[in-house]
């Protein structure tokens, strides 16, 4: 392929007449050729860089979807995030209410039970109490019965006869 450089430093030869004219239309076929060439090539080269951009568009019109997508799978994912962190929370909260509602159930159940204990030990030492004082009047009626003078007595009325 012939250069610019080449071009322009062209020497025809001159004859009788001027420049030869073979040279002359050698030099310009092959300028012409090469011209030729380089149009084609350049064309070609324009329909490449047409087709390079037409997919090229459609990469990046790709790449926008693709980013478009990662950002909305991106929000997504922190939505659900917040969401699962506010219904832990309100299970959170809904759990402690409960403990606290069963600790306090248990509370009231150990303060009845606290006053049913001391109102069985109340009743259980008034019964222990009643039982005391009939032991002690049983003891008195059992030394009573079983004394001495009782039995002087019982043996006397035995030799007391009625007379008729």
């Amino acid at each position: 392929m012939i250069t610019a450089m080449e071009i322009r430093n062209q020497q025809f030869g001159k004859s009788i007449r001027g420049y030869d004219q073979d040279e002359v239309k050698n030099f310009l076929m092959q300028l012409a050729q090469d011209y030729e060439n380089l149009y084609s090539e350049n064309a070609t080269l324009k329909e490449t860089i047409k087709r390079l951009e037409g997919e090229l568009g459609k990469y990046r019109k790709i790449e926008e979807t693709m980013n478009n997508s990662l950002i909305f799978a991106q929000k997504t994912a922190e939505d659900m995030k917040s969401s699962a962190r506010k219904e832990s929370e309100l299970i959170l909260q809904d759990a402690k209410k409960r403990i606290a509602e069963v600790l306090m159930v248990y509370q009231e159940i150990i303060k009845r039970l606290s006053v049913f204990s001391t109102e069985l030990k109340a009743q259980i030492g008034g019964q222990m109490e009643m039982l005391e004082k009939n032991q002690s009047k049983v003891d008195e009626l059992s030394e009573f019965f079983y004394s001495r003078d009782l039995k002087d007595m019982l043996e006397k009325l035995e030799h007391i006869n009625i007379k008729e």
